[in-house]
């Protein structure tokens, strides 16, 4: 059966920035962030969220679909984004003094019931410059993290991406974390990757939301939970990783 499906990610690369989240104080919540690099950050996904850029002369460069249903609007140093139904926005900002500088990349994922978010981007660190550690592949970091992204999509979609087969002989692990159980489904295989399906279920007597980072282990590249990242007591989702074989 195919699912339409909204996905909430995140890539774990282990040799590019780790995802970041925004810490919150008085005012605006701060998220550092590593021009050339790309960050996640989860907004929300009914009201307008505001983010503070770093520069007095930004450019906006932004990927949606042409049939969009959001909204990105720059205002002097703020950009105001209203999610729509886009399963992500991805965002680069760069210094439109310094244009030939990396700029800063965004990956917002609408998430339900998550207040307006107010963030200050703060730059920090340096840009990454070479491959991902997947030596063999010939793959920069952009075209990695779109590979990537494209198996998580076709795993929401309930397709098997071209060069994948199932593994027949796989029975998987349970997960535990907290109260929240993973079943494993089952296993795709690639050349150097292989993508999981687990069930996901609260068995608390509380809600639970999801983390990406509580569910990272060695080998894990990316992780996504389909269609929901707040989770009732007995309520269950799918979440798909790719991990390294």
């Amino acid at each position: 059966m195919k699912h339409t499906a909204r996905i909430v990610t995140a890539l774990l690369i282990s040799t590019c920035a780790a995802p970041t989240f925004a810490q919150q104080g008085d005012g605006p919540a701060t998220l550092e962030v590593v021009p050339g690099t790309s960050s996640y950050v989860n907004v929300s996904s009914r009201m307008v969220n505001e983010l503070i850029v770093p520069y007095t002369n930004p450019k906006l460069v932004k990927f949606l679909r042409p049939d969009t249903t959001a909204s990105v609007e720059r205002d002097g140093m703020s950009i105001y984004i209203s999610t729509g139904t886009e399963e992500f926005i991805q965002l680069i900002v760069k210094d439109g003094d310094v244009p030939d500088q990396p700029g800063i990349s965004l990956t917002l994922i609408p998430v339900e019931d998550v207040p307006p978010q107010h963030i200050l981007l703060q730059p920090s660190g340096t840009a990454f410059v070479g491959n991902t550690g997947d030596s063999d592949s010939g793959l920069g970091v952009a075209d990695y993290e779109d590979l990537l992204r494209e198996l998580l999509r076709n795993a929401a979609r309930e397709e098997v991406p071209a060069g994948y087969t199932k593994d027949a002989t796989w029975n998987g692990t349970r997960i535990q974390i907290g109260a929240v159980l993973g079943e494993p489904l089952r296993r795709l295989v690639g050349n150097k990757l292989a993508v999981e399906y687990f069930l996901l279920k609260n068995t608390g007597a509380t809600r639970v939301e999801l983390s990406e980072p509580n569910f990272k282990s060695d080998g894990v590249r990316a992780i996504a939970f389909i269609n929901e990242v707040l989770l009732a007591p007995g309520q269950t989702t799918r979440m798909v990783w790719v991990r390294d074989r």
